[in-house]
């Protein structure tokens, strides 16, 4: 998104095993896990272990402590364990026991905010504060308040810039200020929240995400918010639809326009599919290997090869945080032909092919793709090709920066709600909400995807009334675009539904 930074913090500790007796819950062991100062090698199976090492365990659960304060009490959100800590959540996606009741599995991915978050102290807030303002003050930016976690996914050079592209468009920083979701920053010529801003134990930043502040507006009709995103510049296409009933209202609802992440809806879709048919389960589990590797956003490409997933903790992954390489890794298991049908498309990349398509490198590459045209047979030969070839630096993707707009995947709104509509009741879908306010709705199922040049928003949420919309709108032009502004848009549409 433009001149925002989206770092966290990984949490990736997943293996499998198997085993037969009980002698405890998933629950009691969880909470003995996440709980414990000290961890015993008993309470994990040897094949777990032969695979993660306890030591490296008791650092990921250091890590989490750090980021995310001490753990509360675990809970559940839509059937899955919720681990509750001081400072947020955390959705455990695997967490199998042997007949011994040792862990045999377990993963994890962040949760929706808690509810009950631990309020910093007037000193904590002060020091955030100085640190916040400090960063973006310094020119370079000082690294070394970076957690090496955060910099292995952002660049110092790439730091730098975003914070420079920051100064240029906002102007120099007024002050800082607490709000109930985070950070306001208040420059010379707008303003800035930080939704997420996490210290560890050792003062180091292991998260941080700004956004520009853009009011919601009040739309006093759906046409009246139609008529506001059919004035953005670009293309632009806008569905509201009552699921199950009429169109509320439309703006080239059938227009093929390139959406980013919101493809892996059809992934899930296809999964889901396979898993009720019985040709898998959510238990089943896929090998992370190099080749499934692609770039940000998510954190398994920095994880080791070899290592088991589950594929509910793929799902997870690939949806709440929009983590590419488990999206390649469930393409690679579902198989591309449903996917493809799915999404009306042939031929299609996966996220590692299209970040390779887009390397300034593998021009001509780019170019066979583009010659390739709309024949199957020699755009999959192309993209065999690129799924072995050199990946870019992440910094071609910065903020700002305009890559080959027709490497993505193109869809039009109206498919995009019948897909959501496929998915919606998994828990999956719900992890994360998007603009949708979770204390508005009863329930609220969201994808998104976005480059620079191209973002797209898709929401299912239920009334408390008990009526369920779609709300999917996609925004495409070749230069970066004001993505606050679409967002406040957006949330407007929301707002009428509620």
């Amino acid at each position: 998104m433009t001149s925002v930074l989206r770092v966290a913090l990984p949490v990736a500790l997943i293996a499998t095993s198997t085993g037969q007796a009980q002698t405890v819950t998933p629950a009691q062991a969880l909470t003995r896990l996440l709980s414990a100062s000290e961890l015993q090698a008993e309470w994990f199976a040897p094949e777990f272990l032969a695979q993660v090492p306890l030591a490296t365990i008791a650092a990921q659960l250091k890590s989490l402590g750090a980021a995310y304060g001490a753990f509360v009490r675990l809970e559940t959100l839509q059937g899955m364990p919720l681990a509750v800590y001081e400072r947020g959540t955390l959705v455990i996606t695997a967490s199998s026991l042997d007949a011994q009741g040792r862990l045999t599995g377990f993963g994890a991915v962040p949760g929706p905010a808690s509810a009950a978050p631990q309020a910093p102290t007037p000193a904590q807030r002060e020091q955030a504060a100085a640190l916040l303002k400090s960063l973006f003050e310094t020119d370079p930016v000082d690294t070394t308040r970076f957690s090496a976690d955060f910099l292995a996914q952002v660049s110092a050079a790439d730091l730098t810039a975003l914070f420079r592209n920051l100064r240029a468009q906002y102007g120099a920083v007024q002050r800082v200020t607490a709000t109930d979701s985070g950070w306001r920053i208040t420059l010379e010529k707008g303003e800035l929240d930080v939704t997420s801003f996490v210290v560890d134990a050792q003062g180091l930043v292991t998260s941080l995400l700004v956004q520009p502040v853009t009011a919601t507006p009040t739309f006093g009709s759906l046409d009246e918010a139609r008529a506001a995103f059919a004035a953005l510049p670009g293309q632009v296409s806008l569905l509201v639809q009552q699921v199950g009933g009429p169109v509320r209202t439309e703006l080239n609802s059938a227009r093929l326009l390139a959406v980013g992440s919101a493809f892996k809806l059809a992934i899930l879709g296809e999964l889901q599919a396979q898993v009720q048919a019985g040709t898998l389960a959510w238990t089943d589990t896929a090998t992370l290997t190099d080749a499934d590797k692609s770039l940000p956003s998510g954190t398994l490409q920095n994880e080791p090869t070899g290592r088991a997933y589950p594929l509910r903790d793929l799902a997870a992954r690939m949806i709440a945080q929009s983590d590419n390489t488990a999206t390649d890794l469930l393409l690679r298991t579902v198989g591309r032909a449903g996917v493809e049908a799915r999404l009306g498309q042939s031929a299609m990349p996966g996220t590692r092919e299209a970040f390779a398509l887009k390397n300034p490198a593998n021009l001509s590459l780019l170019r066979a793709y583009r010659d390739a045209g709309l024949n199957r047979d020699a755009r999959r030969a192309v993209l065999a090709q690129a799924a072995a070839a050199p990946l870019p630096n992440v910094g071609v993707f910065a903020p700002g920066r305009i890559t080959a707009q027709d490497v993505e995947w193109f869809v039009s709104t109206r498919r995009l709600c019948s897909l959501m509509a496929d998915v919606a009741a998994l828990p999956e879908t719900q992890l994360n909400p998007g603009v949708a306010q979770p204390g508005d709705f009863a329930r609220a199922s969201f994808k998104g995807g976005s480059e620079t040049g191209v973002l797209n928003l898709t929401t299912q949420v239920t009334t408390k009334a008990g009526t369920t919309y779609c709300v999917s709108a996609t925004w495409n032009r070749p230069q970066a675009l004001d993505e606050g502004q679409f967002v406040a848009l957006y949330g407007g549409v929301l707002n009428l539904l509620k």
